[in-house]
């Protein structure tokens, strides 16, 4: 084998000169059939974002891995936990990587020296008018066994750089993968996070009907009294009834939603519907709103589907790289050394020895537009990528700049919402304080209490937005992601450029 690679190397150093020759006739001949194609879509470099939002804080901090933490529940951390490993998006997810790395690995493998062997043994009559003569000065006519044992070597000269840019695009598209596999685990802790404080506000209003409930049951007793009492009539009474019944009728449908909700965080977790039964009521602390001071800045490499979107175009400039490549002569070297023998006895003597070295050269002429075709549909896959970044980044854009406008309004909200549940709380303090003393009638107390119910329910409502605008916030500024490396050169850089020669 180091003989072979020897006459190899030799055979490469006598021929330099003439395939510089050839090279350049090729070259030029190449260029005549090869026409660039001039991008159509260029893409965004820069997010503009107006970052104030009275009730967040300005940091330096973004989300870190693990966010989730930050709520101080166990019951929640063991869920994201669960979900991480059995969720089998994530599995399907993990699954493209592996199937990424290996085409990765597929691409790399041609910048290697291909060895192989071949082992061939054959059994049988020879022609007598053929390679052999008849006896007595051949074997022709005769049963004869034959072999040949060689092993053989192949390198594929990439003077135009087409195997090199195959294995950026494969390595890119390894990079896209992911990172699509980090935006599907965003999406899926952020979504158990909203289910998850979905059904802390559930019980929030649970708590909130059946205060209420007591209170009804209260004044139904004082309707009582006051029907005992001549005051009041089977009216009143019949009315208190209907209004607990109602309470009810709200409280099993609740109840039904929280086992709904159970069954959608379990599903999440990649867990079967039985362990359902086993999520308890949350325990969530609030987390402060923290809006990052460079996040016009940052926000791009924070975004895995950002990421995963260039990375895409990185490939897309690869594969546009290796279809220019082809306009180009390939030129492959091979060699191969073994024996090869008539008669299986002798293959192994030293008389049997073969040996070959020699070249491929191809150079395309008149395909009929193939590699024209095949470079402006390469060439639209870069437009196409850019295009799919851009869309992607103005949705990005758009998602951090409603949750920050959502976020300037909610305090607002919630201080309206409290004003209101405040004077809605006290006249029905004074409705029943005079319903008591004969002064009012109960629908009085009854209108009171609805409106105090609907307050109640009000502030109930801006506390689960808010714990679903953080969650859907950390979602926007990318959930701790951080894209490792420099990030491609998209709108100028050589790969870019190449496209353009």
């Amino acid at each position: 084998m180091t003989r072979i690679l020897r006459l190899l190397q030799a055979r490469i150093n006598r021929r330099t000169t003439r395939l510089g020759v050839v090279s350049m006739v090729s070259l030029l001949s190449a260029c005549a059939g090869y026409q660039p194609v001039p991008p159509q879509v260029k893409p965004i470099d820069s997010i503009a974002l107006e970052t104030h939002a009275p009730s967040a804080q300005d940091t330096d901090t973004w989300p870190q891995d693990g966010w989730w933490s930050a709520y101080g529940d166990d019951q929640l951390d063991q869920l994201m936990q669960r979900a991480l490993k059995n969720n089998p998006t994530l599995a399907a997810a993990q699954a493209r990587i592996a199937r990424a790395q290996a085409a990765a690995n597929l691409a790399r493998s041609t910048e290697s020296l291909q060895v192989g062997t071949g082992v061939d043994a054959s059994y049988g009559r020879q022609s007598e008018n053929y390679l052999l003569p008849r006896p007595p000065l051949g074997k022709g006519g005769e049963y004869i066994s034959q072999g040949q044992a060689v092993v053989n070597f192949g390198y594929e000269l990439d003077l135009w750089g087409r195997n090199d840019a195959l294995i950026r695009a494969a390595q890119a598209q390894l990079k896209a993968a992911a990172f699509d596999h980090d935006a599907a685990r965003l999406a899926l802790t952020t979504s158990i996070a909203r289910a998850y404080a979905q059904l802390a506000s559930q019980y929030d209003l649970q708590d909130i009907l059946l205060a209420t409930l007591e209170q009804r049951r209260a004044i139904r007793k004082l309707i009582d009294e006051r029907v005992a009492n001549g005051l009041d009539t089977r009216v009143e009474v019949k009315q208190a009834e209907t209004n607990e019944a109602a309470l009810r009728i709200d409280l099993e449908q609740l109840a039904t939603t929280i086992k709904v909700t159970r069954l959608q965080i379990t599903a999440l977790a990649g867990d079967m519907p039985a362990a359902a039964d086993a999520i308890k009521r949350p325990t969530m602390t609030a987390v402060p709103f923290n809006i990052p001071v460079n996040l016009p800045i940052d926000l791009l490499a924070r975004r895995p589907e950002l990421a995963a979107q260039r990375a895409r175009i990185t490939a897309a400039l690869g594969e546009a790289e290796a279809a220019k490549a082809q306009f180009y002569p390939s030129i492959n070297l091979n060699a191969f050394i073994g024996f090869q023998s008539i008669g299986l006895g002798q293959l192994f003597s030293g008389g049997s020895l073969i040996n070959s070295v020699g070249s491929a050269f191809r150079l395309p002429i008149f395909d009929g537009g193939r590699l024209r075709a095949n470079y402006a549909g390469k060439a639209s896959d870069i437009d196409a990528a850019v295009a799919q970044y851009n869309q992607s980044v103005l949705a990005a854009a758009q998602e951090v700049a409603e949750q920050l406008t959502r976020i300037a309004d909610l305090s607002r909200e919630e201080a309206a919402a409290r004003e209101a549940l405040s004077a809605a709380d006290e006249a029905h303090r004074l409705a029943t304080l005079r319903y008591k003393g004969g002064l009012s009638p109960y629908l009085t107390v009854l209108t009171v209490e609805t409106q105090l119910l609907a307050q109640r329910r009000a502030l109930a409502n801006v506390k689960a937005r808010r714990d679903d605008l953080q969650v859907s916030l950390i979602r926007a500024l990318g959930g701790g992601f951080s894209e490792t490396g420099t990030a491609p050169q998209l709108s100028a850089g050589p790969q870019a450029g190449n496209r353009h020669q």
